[in-house]
């Protein structure tokens, strides 16, 4: 597909359990060790996408959803009956070392559904499903929608549009999926629309069921001094509070335009009134701290922490009074080789350690999945090590959207691999430290 200028795909969401019963059936299982690494990291792919083959997908860009009995939600951006995306499931298999089971729960028709689903899902307890797509809609610039769960074990999903973007006032082209509100409220980012240079918005429920959601622009992005083209999606805070990045803008550096910024969105005191934005942190203020910073990952200590697409993974510490600023902490700077290079997803978090992957670099240039630990003491060195460093063949290549932690083990997915490997349009896998 085309992106816009500078656009990058990272997806963070805010998720609640998911209850779900679905039909079943077969998929691939594939087992690596890693040469790499004394401990023997191991790779299991457990859905390999073949594009000769693309009724159950292409391309999976997103982050993975973790559901209700350990079953995992994702989107590919192309493939399915019209090849214009999916949704799927995976279902963990009943017995150990037994095959995982993947579904499509939907396949977009390019319509007025909405097409090229780039960003994950999110969920709210009930087990319905929210996502954007990336184009489609009656005006072609993209989707919100819903996924509703059948009735019965089963039966079809049923898919809602919730709001068609028109690349104007209301936005256009939404490469980032949808927070939850406690209330549930939907909030999101769109990489253009506004004055031009992108927005956050707000999607409403409605007050009775079947009735209309209700899209308000929450903030519209000028370029400088507040950033443009947020790529990324938002995560909520306490009290709230939005946080979240733009790919650009920001204060120029030499002349040029901003590195990108990362923001805070404060609700209004009184119901309608106004957000209020905040910068807090530029970059290029810091020397070295990179540029086009992806999605973020908010501890409940109120640390911020994110990669940015040149190479760098930060911290952002929040002010120890009111109205002082945000202390940056650069954690980790990628080399290409061996480490890797290019870290588009968002990073994840067990046990203190912080995971993710990059979508190249590495000993193939095929990307890495890595971990950092933190040091001993305050201000020491993060520990860098490389969990798996992709080949680009059977095993994938190009993981650009991080991984999900879950029971000690990491999923993700990779958006392509070798052709002659038979997974040219990408994979599920899970790494095993």
């Amino acid at each position: 597909m085309t992106f816009q200028s500078g656009e990058r795909k990272n997806d963070p969401m805010n998720v609640e359990g998911v209850d779900i019963g679905i039909l079943l059936t077969l998929t691939v299982v594939v087992v690596f060790t890693c040469p790499a690494q004394s401990s023997l990291p191991t790779l299991t792919v457990l859905q390999d996408f073949n594009d000769t083959s693309s009724v159950d997908g292409y391309q999976p860009e997103a982050p993975l959803l973790a559901g209700k009995d350990g079953v995992l939600y994702g989107t590919t951006e192309l493939g399915g009956d019209s090849y214009n995306g999916t949704v799927f499931s995976m279902t963990p298999p009943g017995a150990a070392g037994g095959a995982w089971i993947e579904q499509v729960i939907y396949s977009f028709k390019g319509g007025s559904d909405g097409s090229e689903p780039v960003a994950g899902v999110a969920a709210r307890a009930s087990g319905v499903l929210y996502g954007t797509t990336f184009k489609g809609g009656t005006s072609s610039c993209g989707t919100v929608f819903s996924l509703t769960p059948p009735s019965s074990p089963g039966g079809p999903w049923v898919e809602r549009v919730l709001h068609t973007f028109t690349c104007s006032g209301d936005g256009g082209y939404p490469s980032a999926g949808v927070a939850i509100g406690a209330d549930g409220r939907l909030f999101g980012t769109t990489q253009l629309g506004g004055s031009g240079e992108g927005l956050v918005y707000e999607l409403r429920p409605p007050a009775a069921a079947g009735g209309a959601w209700t899209e308000t622009v929450l903030h519209r992005f000028t370029g400088s001094p507040d950033g443009n083209a947020p790529v990324a999606g938002v995560v909520i805070g306490p009290s709230g509070v939005l946080y979240g990045t733009t790919t650009a803008g920001g204060t120029p550096v030499n002349g040029f335009i901003g590195n990108g910024i990362v923001f805070s969105l404060a609700p209004p005191s009184t119901e309608g009134g106004e957000w209020t934005e905040t910068v807090i942190h530029n970059f290029g203020d810091t020397a070295k701290d990179g540029s086009e910073p992806g999605g973020l990952l908010l501890t409940k200590a109120g640390v911020l922490y994110g990669t940015t697409f040149s190479g760098v993974v930060f911290a952002l510490h929040p002010p120890a009074t009111t109205g002082a600023s945000w202390v940056e902490e650069i954690l980790y700077t990628f080399r290409g080789d061996p480490d890797g290079a290019d870290p588009t997803g968002v990073l994840a978090l067990g046990n203190g350690v912080l995971y993710g992957a990059t979508s190249v670099g590495g000993s193939d240039n095929s990307g890495t999945v890595f971990s950092l630990t933190p040091p001993s003491s305050p201000g020491g060195v993060w520990t860098e090590s490389i969990l798996w460093n992709f080949r680009g063949g059977t095993d994938g290549s190009s993981p650009e959207a991080g991984v999900l932690v879950e029971s000690g083990l990491l999923y993700g997915t990779t958006s392509f691999g070798s052709p002659d490997a038979g997974s040219s349009g990408g994979s599920v896998f899970v790494v095993t430290p």
